[in-house]
């Protein structure tokens, strides 16, 4: 038998265009920006648990010139009032106030909403452009309902 049978062609054809198709078809979220990958993501982690993350990144801030530190902080869906900026900015205050980083080289920004609260951090050349929120797994402020109060940290 020197060709295959008509049906392991078929399958043999579908199988390629599958492939073809996964190799080809770009991907849903945005590309991190040239030379600027995100440095890190969480989620919903206890405080004593970012302020270690934020540790570290104090730590790599040092060790390079002419860097910015983004959030782009997603609010979850059972996330309360304000919750993506206040995280935001209590993780910007202990920055500031702990490792001495000037307030310029933070910024931040309300990603929008996702199922689970998502903080990326971001450490650009000055540079560079800023990320634009992702509009994956984004979801309608309108199908979202604030469930609890949040307390600002001082």
């Amino acid at each position: 038998m020197l060709f295959p049978e008509p049906e392991h062609m078929k399958f043999i054809l579908f199988i390629t265009v599958i492939g073809l198709l996964a190799v080809s078809t770009p991907s849903q979220e945005p590309r991190p920006v040239d030379g600027g990958p995100r440095w890190s993501e969480h989620g919903n982690v206890r405080w004593r648990d970012e302020r270690s993350r934020l540790d570290n990144l104090a730590s790599q801030f040092r060790k390079s010139r002419n860097q910015l530190i983004y959030f782009l902080v997603y609010a979850g869906i059972g996330s309360c009032k304000d919750e993506a900026r206040l995280r935001a900015l209590r993780a910007k205050k202990y920055l500031v106030q702990h490792h001495s980083i000037p307030r310029k080289s933070i910024r931040w920004r309300d990603g929008g909403f996702r199922p689970e609260l998502s903080f990326e951090i971001w450490l650009l050349r000055q540079d560079q452009p800023l990320p634009e929120p992702s509009t994956f797994l984004t979801i309608d402020p309108a199908a979202v309902k604030s469930q609890r109060n949040c307390k600002e940290n001082k």
